[in-house]
């Protein structure tokens, strides 16, 4: 087994930091930590076990349906179709990656989540910085606060959607909230206050479904301190208080609260544009049509967005108003139109055999972090996007293979 080394440590920090590197920068530094572990574990001799590439290949075995479909895909839709196959290729790879490393060296990274956690912060810091400054300085409050302004002011700044940075910042609570056990009372406040302060900037973006997934994390973490609810009465103070103060101090809070009650009713001949729910309804309504005539065999992934793209085209004619182009905003949706009944299924199988692993080792953070993913999948085509696909493809695969007992992960945590 190899022994950790200085060069190591910078490897895991710099692995876990990367995701909010420009999307190049990410890139590299995500593919020249990974071949580093992987050339220390062959150097050192390591014997990976045959079990681990099968369970790598049922991970990534939905990259394999994207590589069949080049040959099989039309001319003029060949091009997208190899563009998807280079922005998927580490949804295959990387689980190959975590099987064949050393599992000191999976432990390492796991060990120094809290440097995710610290780039998470300083990023969200520094985004809504630039928004004030912008807001303040540069525009002079000329223009209304507004959540669209606001998100697009944070993305061009960060180069991260909001989406998938609420992603990072409730995995970043769930971090905080299970692997750091402060002794101290000072310890306990800081740790709080770094929870709250997260939970504001997922608020001031209230990207919807991540919103969910951690109020479902919230509430199993209730569930499993059931025995000491009345030792926890001013957390549920303190949390109200939260919910309290952003809907009357945050605009952008209350703004995308509002536009929930779209949920429940908007006339068919508004502008659905106004309100990104009414948007997301139509959005629903024209993927399940799509997937009403290609549900068993599939349309192809070159095809899609082209189907939806004339679809939206006659949305636009039939309401006289330009509705956009948008893909299908959901990864279950779009594997399963592009690949019929068997995408969908293998996307199935993998979280399922995931969760089914997370459960087994009862392993908090895997589980919260599928959590995150799964239900986020039902809003956002996550894999679509480089960020995406990084971001799911290292951490379902270091959890995956790295999912020791919590006693033995909570034991190597503490030993930092």
């Amino acid at each position: 087994m190899p022994t950790i080394q200085k060069s190591d440590i910078f490897a895991a920090k710099l692995l876990l930091m990367c995701f909010f590197l420009p999307v190049h920068l990410q890139v590299y530094a995500a593919i020249g930590t990974c071949v580093y572990f992987v050339v220390r574990t062959l150097a050192a001799g390591y014997y990976t076990p045959p079990r681990n590439y099968w369970w790598a290949v049922l991970l990534g075995a939905g990259f394999l349906l994207y590589l069949f479909a080049v040959p099989l895909s039309a001319q003029q839709h060949r091009g997208q179709v190899l563009r998807l196959v280079e922005r998927k290729s580490s949804f295959f790879l990387l689980p190959l990656v975590f099987a064949i490393m050393a599992p000191v060296f999976r432990q390492l990274i796991i060990g120094h989540f809290v440097y995710f956690v610290c780039a998470c912060i300083i990023v969200a810091v520094l985004g809504n910085l630039d928004f004030l400054y912008h807001h303040l300085i540069v525009e002079k409050g000329a223009n209304a606060l507004s959540h669209v302004h606001y998100r697009m002011i944070f993305e061009r700044f960060t180069g991260i959607h909001p989406t998938y940075m609420s992603i990072y910042l409730c995995f970043s609570v769930c971090i905080v909230l299970l692997t750091t056990h402060p002794e101290t009372k000072r310890g306990k406040i800081l740790k709080n206050a770094v929870i709250y302060v997260m939970l504001l900037f997922l608020l001031a973006l209230f990207a919807k479904t991540p919103l969910i997934a951690i109020a479902l994390i919230g509430l199993h973490s209730l569930y499993r301190f059931r025995n000491s609810l009345y030792q926890l009465r001013w957390v549920f103070v303190s949390f109200a208080a939260l919910l309290t103060g952003a809907y009357f101090l945050i605009p952008f809070f209350r703004q995308r609260a509002a536009e929930l009650l779209g949920l429940f009713g908007t006339s068919d001949q508004a502008d659905i544009t106004q309100n990104s729910v009414s948007v997301r309804k139509l959005i629903w309504a024209t993927d399940t049509q799509l997937l009403s005539h290609y549900w068993l065999t599939g349309i192809g992934p070159g095809r899609l967005l082209q189907s939806l793209n004339e679809r939206y085209f006659f949305h636009s004619i039939y309401r006289g108003y330009w509705v956009g182009y948008f893909d299908p905003h959901n990864q279950y949706f779009a594997e399963w139109i592009s690949f019929g009944l068997v995408g969908f299924l293998l996307l199935v199988a993998a979280l399922v055999f995931q969760f089914a692993k997370a459960i087994k080792y009862r392993n908090a953070i895997y589980l919260y972090l599928l959590i995150i993913l799964s239900l986020t999948f039902f809003t956002e085509t996550l894999l679509a996007r480089q960020q995406g696909v990084i971001f799911y493809a290292v951490f379902t695969s270091l959890l995956f293979f790295g999912a020791g007992k919590p006693k033995d992960l909570e034991a190597h945590v503490n030993s930092r």
